[in-house]
């Protein structure tokens, strides 16, 4: 039973009146760290969760002496806890503090321009800052001004870009006012990285001033973390790696290192196109054989790290970018002799025509990387609009089986959410075809031309999208289409999305991308930013030996539930992700359109969240019966946006 306190006794909540559930919501989080335990909350959107999580966090975390972190995947996400923190500041007393990764908060010249790899910008920084050749670091010595921007930053909560410029403009450098700051902030903000990346969460907690059982963790659109942690403990080798580590050994005289990579190059092509399960360990083994090194494996992948790790020395004593093949090498095979063996993990070779090899190290179960971090802390919350089977997260993720699971109502009504399912389309693999494709563009034209405003297209692949491009959709439409790039810059791609929203006052437009992309999940369209959203099919996976092992491994872990866990939610996941992107405010009104049959049938429909699958109805497959839906629900809401003028 959750005990609710009275409005004027949540203190930390900011705001003159709650939403609806929203109280709720607070009173979960208290009572999880309250009673040092964990929490899994199932939320839609509009709801409120980051103020209420953190105004709930903070009432029992203050007077407990608990520092709160709060985890999200994206920066946006970590500046709207700064923004809500601000909130609250205004009526009570809290700091807060957003962090990024070194290669973001970096202001040296003669580091940035190395800034796309993370892992060189450590290196040269920890280089300057030991030679002393970094102005920014050498300043940090000046106690006055350290001192004055630390009393500035935990005056009132502080967001990254802020702590960088404020640093930059006094000349010293972000990362260690950051680091000085960490111990005496009441909440931070921060990526999933910090914490479930095993390299890097052990420098971070150490920058923490105290264990981590002393802090709560708040887990924002957890329903990423399964997928996202496991890839922290995954790696891989390409093709170039190995070739350039015989040029690499050539050039600083390393014969052995040659002869192991000739040897290891002759190997892999022996192995035919498509994706192998291999044992990296054996392959080492082999490689050394044939190139006749008599080594113990261990002692030899151990030398050529370490002599990888000269050249990199070499090379920053030269002033030039440290990166050495024969280090990544090594690296990477001590790392699959180390995951031999274990079901945990499995190791892959990839050789696809017009693609170049690739060694995968794949880890399959995300606790590898959570489980010190969530049986370390006081407590934590995990929350997300697309947790709907929060069993199943509880499992996977390692929570214990006590772990308190709730599911929040929708603040949507039936007169805001219009959802519908058409029958006779699908993508399912062996029905995909040029009529299927002309059918489906009839149907998206007819949703547009409906709409008043703007539209998104949510496809389940690339290889979708470009079936629909190429039925005619771009000429079946009226509005301008914007279509998101496989390979795009960032840059780009928020341009790109800027002007989509932008016009949603200029008659609107069509936005055309993938589940499970930049623009289904890490970015909101309130208001008339997106009016209508299509899903153009069940966003599966496509067969691979990977999803093979997955399924296969959680059905050892959790009996006939295999499939679900390893294939089936984390789709449905997905695509619900992309279906909820119109619903931010509480007074967006929209429609969710499934174009697939499949997701109308009683076993995929309840995988969806309730405000969805509650309000689902099927179409039946007849031109122009969709357009008449749609029409008479936007008909509808501009009476009631005139009756509300009235």
């Amino acid at each position: 039973m959750v005990h609710f306190l009275l409005k004027e006794s949540w203190k930390f909540f900011p705001y003159p009146s709650f939403k609806p559930n929203q109280e709720q919501l607070l009173s979960i989080v208290y009572k999880a760290i309250n009673s040092r335990s964990h929490a899994i909350i199932d939320g839609a959107s509009g709801l409120g969760k980051t103020v209420g999580s953190l105004a709930g966090a903070l009432q029992t975390a203050k007077e407990q002496g608990l520092v709160i972190l709060y985890a999200a995947r994206t920066y946006k996400e970590l500046d709207r806890v700064i923004e809500e923190l601000e909130a609250i500041s205004r009526e009570e007393q809290v700091t807060g503090l957003s962090i990024r990764g070194r290669s973001e908060m970096c202001i040296n010249e003669a580091v940035l321009r190395f800034s796309n790899d993370p892992r060189t910008v450590m290196e040269l920084c920890s280089d300057l800052t030991q030679s002393g050749k970094c102005a920014y670091y050498g300043n940090m010595e000046d106690a006055g001004t350290v001192r004055a921007l630390m009393d500035d930053f935990l005056h009132t909560p502080t967001g990254a870009s802020t702590l960088i410029s404020e640093s930059k403009r006094l000349e010293i450098c972000p990362y260690e006012m950051a680091k000085l700051l960490l111990p005496h902030v009441d909440v931070i903000a921060l990526n999933y990285a910090y914490l479930f990346s095993s390299p890097i969460r052990e420098n971070f907690i150490k920058k923490l001033g105290r264990p981590l059982s002393q802090h709560v963790l708040i887990l924002d659109e957890a329903h990423n973390l399964p997928e996202i942690v496991s890839e922290f403990e995954s790696d891989h080798l390409t093709l170039s790696t190995i070739n350039s580590s015989i040029e690499e050994a050539e050039k600083y005289g390393k014969p052995t290192v040659k002869r192991f990579s000739d040897s290891l190059l002759e190997l892999l092509s022996e192995m035919g196109e498509g994706e192998h399960i291999v044992d990296l360990k054996s392959v080492v083994r082999d490689a050394l054989r044939m190139a006749r090194i008599d080594e113990d494996l261990l002692y030899f992948l151990e030398e050529i790290h370490a002599f990888g790790e000269s050249i990199k020395s070499l090379q920053l004593s030269k002033g030039k970018v440290p990166r050495s093949y024969i280090h990544r090498l090594g690296e990477f095979f001590l790392k699959g002799v180390e995951t031999s063996g274990r079901s945990d993990f499995i190791h892959l070779m990839t050789k696809e025509e017009d693609l170049p090899l690739r060694l995968d190290i794949i880890a399959l179960d995300p606790r590898t990387s959570t489980s010190e971090v969530l049986n370390s802390v006081a407590a934590t919350i995990s929350m997300s609009g697309t947790l709907e089977d929060m069993e199943s997260y509880r499992a996977v993720m390692g929570l214990p089986e006590n772990t308190i699971k709730t599911a929040l109502p929708s603040p949507f009504t039936d007169e805001q959410v219009l959802v519908l399912s058409c029958k006779g389309v699908s993508t399912i693999y062996e029905k995909r075809s040029p009529e299927i494709y002309k059918r489906m563009v009839s149907k998206i034209s007819e949703v547009v031309r409906s709409t008043p405003g703007n539209t998104g297209i949510f496809c389940s692949s690339y290889e979708v999208m470009d079936g629909l491009l190429g039925a005619g959709l771009q000429r079946s439409i009226t509005k301008p289409l914007f279509v998101e790039k496989q390979k795009a810059r960032s840059l780009e791609q928020d341009r790109l999305v800027e002007e989509f929203k932008k016009m949603s006052k200029h008659g609107g437009a069509v936005l055309l991308g993938v589940m499970g992309g930049r623009f289904s999940e890490g970015e909101d369209y309130p208001g008339d930013e997106m009016n209508s959203v299509i899903i153009v099919g069940v966003p599966y996976p496509k067969p691979s030996a990977r999803v093979s092992a997955q399924i296969k491994y959680y059905e050892s872990l959790f009996p006939n539930k295999g499939m679900e866990y390893g294939y089936i939610i984390p789709a449905m996941r997905r695509a619900s992700q992309a279906a909820g992107r119109p619903f931010r405010n509480l007074d967006d009104r929209g429609v969710i359109v499934f174009l697939d049959y499949r997701f109308s049938t009683k076993y995929l429909k309840r995988f969806l969240p309730y405000w969805i699958s509650s309000k689902l109805i099927t179409v039946e497959d007849s031109e122009g019966v969709l357009e008449k839906i749609v029409l008479e629900f936007y008909s509808n809401r501009s009476k009631h946006h005139q009756n509300q003028k009235n």
